[in-house]
C-alpha cells in the first residue's frame, strides 16, 4: 500500500491542561502492537480510546505514487484541522483513520472528486467529522475533471445528448458564427443568396460552345 499519513498526536486532556505535555509521531498504517505502545507513551489505551482521549495537530498525507495529490489533500485536511481548532472542536485520531480509510479506497478520478467536494464544501466542513460525512457520499455529487470553462461543461451535455440544438440556439451568437462558417468556407453572398462552391469545377469550352450554336440553330 503505498498511502500513508504521519500524524503529530497528544494527549488531549494533558495538551489542554499542562506546558509540558507528551506528543508522538506516528505514521498509519500500523501494526496494532506498535501503535499501543506508541499511546501507552501518551499514558492512553489504544484499544479504548474516546474521542476525547486525543487530538491530532498535524496531518501529512503521503502518496507516493501521487506526489500532486498528496500536496493538495494535505493542505485540505492541514486547514480543516486548523478551523476546527479555532471553533473549539478536537481532531481525534480515530477521526483521522476514518478520513484515511476513505481515501486508501478511492481510485485517482474519485479521489480529484474528493478535493473538490472538500473546496466547494469548504464553508460548511468545520471539523474533521464534517469532511468524513462529505467524503463518505461522494455518489452525491456530479463531476467533470476535464471541464474548466462555461462553453466545455455545454459541449459535453450536447455530446452526451442531453440537451438539444434547440436548447442552446438562443445562447448562441449566430451573427458571429456564421460569419466565420463563410469565411473559412469561402461563401459569397449574391444577389440571389449564399453560395458555396463545393468542389472545383473542370473548363470545357467545347460543350459550352456547342450549346450556344445548338440555341441559335433552333431559334
Amino acid at each position: 500500500m503505498s498511502l500513508k499519513m504521519k500524524l503529530n498526536i497528544v494527549n488531549k486532556n494533558e495538551y489542554e491542561n499542562k506546558e509540558d505535555y507528551r506528543e508522538i509521531i506516528l505514521r498509519i498504517p500500523k501494526e496494532t502492537e506498535k501503535l499501543e505502545r506508541d499511546f501507552k507513551y501518551l499514558d492512553l489505551d489504544y484499544n479504548n480510546l474516546s474521542i476525547q482521549d486525543t487530538h491530532v495537530l498535524e496531518c501529512e498525507v503521503i502518496e507516493t505514487s501521487n506526489p500532486q495529490f498528496s500536496s493538495e489533500i494535505s493542505i485540505q485536511i492541514s486547514k480543516i484541522i486548523e478551523k476546527a481548532n479555532e471553533y473549539g472542536y478536537t481532531t481525534p485520531f480515530e477521526d483521522i483513520k476514518s478520513i484515511f480509510n476513505i481515501i486508501k479506497l478511492l481510485n485517482e478520478k474519485d479521489r480529484d472528486k474528493l478535493l473538490a467536494v472538500l473546496e466547494v464544501k469548504q464553508d460548511e466542513i468545520y471539523n474533521m467529522k464534517d469532511a468524513i460525512k462529505y467524503g463518505s457520499n461522494l455518489d452525491c455529487f456530479e463531476y467533470y475533471n476535464n471541464i474548466y470553462t462555461n462553453e466545455e461543461y455545454i459541449q459535453e451535455l450536447i455530446k452526451k445528448k442531453e440537451i438539444s440544438l434547440e436548447d442552446v440556439i438562443d445562447y448562441i451568437d449566430m451573427k458571429e458564427m456564421g460569419k466565420t462558417y463563410i469565411y473559412e468556407n469561402d461563401g459569397i453572398f449574391t444577389d440571389k443568396g449564399l453560395i458555396f462552391e463545393t468542389r472545383f469545377v473542370e473548363e470545357n469550352t467545347q460543350n459550352a460552345e456547342y450549346k450556344i450554336e445548338e440555341e441559335e440553330e433552333f431559334e
